[in-house]
């Protein structure tokens, strides 16, 4: 199954390395393309754009594993597995309800923070809940995984993809806002009438089988070979366990030994969870650059100015520790790790034990890691080529795009955008290679132009095996990534269809 992907993001490789020889690169400024010849991707480059990518993405690839690491210790207290079955008790036939609320809960975060990264945190708690529920995987991922990138679809205040979009095209948080609220609501509401259409039509399939199951085995059961009916129903009882126990905890085939202790305590750990977001969250969304929030900033310069005699004691204690705010991948291992340690010491886990389980947790994860930090191997060459000068080919095509019309169009700029996002999996880079075609336009439509530009990057995130939290949860879930896109065309269609009406709406107004 993992080979799929593999082959899903080696595809995307080549048609990029294909057009690398077919499209010139080029330069967009004043009006005017400036073509700068083909830059093709050599026969050695093959081989080296790969190993660079991992390289230069490690740091993604490590936070991926990390979380897997978390889940190997928390799964070893005991206490994982009992919250969980405290939650699906809880919601025992409400499972609709549960499934709506994971829905809404990833979405709604996810379009308030837009940080998907430290939000995948809490994606294989719910799921593990949803397998325990019975939901199949491609819903537990669609209602997970899927729910972060509709959020962005929606962003309305998330900084990775708002902010972003605020700080490179010179707008402000709250431009277009009630239009953003309106496509919150009615790309939410489309989500969950799709996923849960799906849902029914599994249930619906399974109760059209089992009766035809039943009258087999009836007819067979006066018959001699009574021993095979019996082996078929063990079988079958064998196999529905295994998918429960190994589907629904991240890490559970290789920890060694899970805390079989009953009733353990799982308040402590709830609290863990929940501070640990809560700190990851607030340090990672940059205050400032979102709001000109300047409070954190201050503390910093506070805290550091701090001195005994004429030494600066916290400038040297906490040297490496950005302002909150200013949090990347680096500070998000360090306080998963540190989660880790303190869940180990609250649930009383021996070093050996604690060592152990966060290891077998991250061997379990590091695939789903490794696919991720490979799926940005075509912006690692766009972004090599960046500091040469002479243009990408992306920019080409882009300039051909939106000469197709003599002033600003919402259809050129969300196909641009939205092949753009295959090439771009990062917001930032796209909008830098997309400012120079809309850098010229007059508030009302660069506003217009902000919307359209990342509603459609972020529908390409579900689409392309470029996305790297698409390609994460793949990975995870062990969904083929040909299942998933026939899984989630029909949605994105409608969703495509969507966001042209709206942006064209308020192009009009």
């Amino acid at each position: 199954m993992k080979r799929n992907l593999l082959k899903a993001i080696g595809i995307s490789f080549l048609i990029f390395v294909v057009l690398s020889w077919i499209i010139p690169t080029g330069t967009y400024s004043d009006g005017k393309l400036t073509t700068n010849g083909i830059d093709a991707v050599g026969l050695f480059d093959l081989f080296g754009i790969p190993v660079n990518t991992i390289m230069t993405f490690a740091m993604y690839i490590l936070v991926f594993a990390v979380i897997g690491g978390l889940y190997g210790v928390m799964e070893k207290t005991g206490a994982l597995p009992e919250w969980i079955q405290n939650i699906r008790r809880k919601f025992e036939g409400k499972e609709t309800g549960f499934l709506v609320f994971t829905i809404l809960f990833f979405v709604i975060l996810s379009s308030v923070t837009g940080l998907i990264v430290p939000l995948f945190i809490l994606v294989p708690l719910f799921a593990s809940v949803l397998f325990a529920m019975n939901y199949d995987k491609i819903t537990a991922m669609a209602s997970t995984v899927g729910a972060l990138l509709v959020g962005s679809i929606a962003s309305t205040y998330g900084f990775n993809i708002t902010g972003y979009t605020k700080n490179i095209l010179s707008l402000d948080m709250n431009s277009e806002i009630w239009a953003k609220l309106i496509i919150l609501v009615l790309v939410t509401a489309l989500f969950i009438f799709f996923v849960l259409k799906f849902s029914k039509a599994k249930t619906k399939k399974l109760a059209k089988t089992e009766p035809k199951k039943e009258v087999k085995v009836e007819t067979k059961k006066a018959a001699p070979k009574k021993t095979t009916t019996k082996k078929v129903a063990a079988k079958k009882t064998t196999t529905t366990k295994k998918k429960k126990t190994t589907a629904a905890l991240a890490v559970a085939k290789d920890v060694k030994k899970v805390s079989t202790k009953k009733g353990v305590s799982t308040l402590p750990l709830i609290i863990i969870v929940i501070l640990l977001m809560i700190v990851a969250l607030v340090g990672m969304y940059n205050w400032y650059y979102s709001f000109g929030i300047e409070f954190f900033n201050d503390i910093h310069a506070a805290i550091m100015g701090v001195k005994i005699g004429d030494f600066p004691i916290f400038e040297h204690l906490l040297s490496g520790i950005s302002e909150i705010g200013y949090w990347g991948n680096a500070e998000l291992i360090m306080l998963m790790v540190v989660a880790s340690m303190l869940i180990a010491f609250v649930y009383r886990l021996k070093l050996g034990e604690f060592v152990e389980s966060f290891i077998a947790g991250m061997k379990k994860m590091l695939p789903t890691a490794i696919y991720a930090g490979l799926a940005s191997v075509i912006l690692t060459v766009l972004y090599q080529a960046s500091y040469g000068g002479t243009g990408t080919l992306v920019d080409t095509l882009m300039a051909k795009t939106f000469s197709l019309t003599d002033d600003f169009n919402v259809v050129s700029a969300g196909i641009s955008s939205l092949y753009g996002s295959f090439f771009y999996n990062d917001l930032y880079y796209l909008l830098s290679s997309m400012q120079p075609y809309v850098a010229s336009l007059d508030a009302s439509m660069l506003n217009v132009a902000g919307l359209v530009m990342q509603a459609m990057y972020a529908l390409g995130m579900l689409l392309f095996p470029t996305s790297v939290i698409l390609i994460a949860g793949l990975s995870y879930f062990d969904v083929k990534f040909g299942s998933w896109f026939k899984y989630i065309w029909k949605f994105a269609l409608a969703v495509f269809i969507l966001l042209i009406i709206i942006c064209c709406i308020l192009t009009a107004l």
